[in-house]
C-alpha cells in the first residue's frame, strides 16, 4: 500500500473506530451537523495547506427526532492530523451559544452548547459556528454531543440523544488529492466517450 492509501485507511478505521466507542444505539440520533457549502451528509474537501481557511458549520433542527429541537449540549468538533482551529473568523452563531474553552485560542478541540430550550427549534437550517482551520492534512470531524430532542407529547421536550461522530471537512494529502483528481478527471472522460 501506498503511504496516502495507508493514511486513509488509518482515517477510516479511526473514524469506525471512534463511532463504535461512543454509540450508544439506544440513544443514537438523527440530528443533522454539516459544513454549511456543501450542504447535509456531505463533506467538505480542502486542497492543502491552508492558513485560516473559514468552515461554517450549521445543523438542521428538524432533522431531530420530532421534527423539534430544545439545545445542544457539549457538541465537540475536533482537528485530526496536523490541522489546527484558529480563531480568525470565529463566531459561535447558535441561539445561546456557550463554548469552551474561553477565550477561544488555537487549538484541536472547541465545545459548543446552544439552543433555545423553550420554545424549541423547527428550522431546516440554522447557523452553529465559523472557524478558521490552519494545517496542510486532516479532517474537522463532529466527535461528540447530546441534544433533547422533541418526542415528548404534542412535540414538546423529548429524550437525550448522542450526535453520530460525522467527518465534516478534509484536508487530503498532496499525493491522495491528486490522485483523486486524475482519477475523477479519467472517469469523467470515459463518461462521455459512452454517450
Amino acid at each position: 500500500m501506498t503511504r496516502p492509501t495507508q493514511s486513509l485507511v488509518a482515517v477510516v478505521a479511526g473514524l469506525v473506530g471512534l463511532s463504535v466507542a461512543s454509540a450508544d444505539s439506544s440513544r443514537a440520533g438523527t440530528l443533522e451537523i454539516y459544513e454549511s457549502s456543501v450542504g447535509q451528509g456531505l463533506v467538505r474537501s480542502i486542497s492543502g495547506p491552508v492558513t485560516n481557511a473559514l468552515i461554517d458549520l450549521d445543523y438542521a433542527p428538524i432533522s431531530a427526532e420530532g421534527g423539534k429541537l430544545y439545545g445542544l449540549s457539549e457538541i465537540e468538533i475536533q482537528a485530526t492530523g496536523n490541522l489546527v482551529l484558529t480563531p480568525t473568523g470565529f463566531t459561535c452563531q447558535a441561539t445561546g451559544c456557550l463554548y469552551s474553552p474561553t477565550p477561544f485560542v488555537s487549538g484541536k478541540k472547541i465545545r459548543i452548547t446552544a439552543g433555545n430550550d423553550l420554545a424549541g427549534e423547527i428550522a431546516s437550517a440554522a447557523n452553529l459556528m465559523r472557524i478558521g482551520v490552519t494545517g496542510s492534512t486532516g479532517h474537522i470531524v463532529l466527535a461528540r454531543g447530546e441534544y433533547v430532542d422533541g418526542t415528548g407529547n404534542a412535540a414538546s421536550v423529548g429524550a437525550i440523544r448522542n450526535v453520530d461522530v460525522t467527518l465534516l471537512v478534509t484536508v487530503p494529502e498532496v499525493e491522495l488529492a491528486a490522485g483523486l483528481a486524475a482519477t475523477c478527471g479519467l472517469l469523467a472522460v470515459l463518461g462521455r466517450r459512452r454517450r
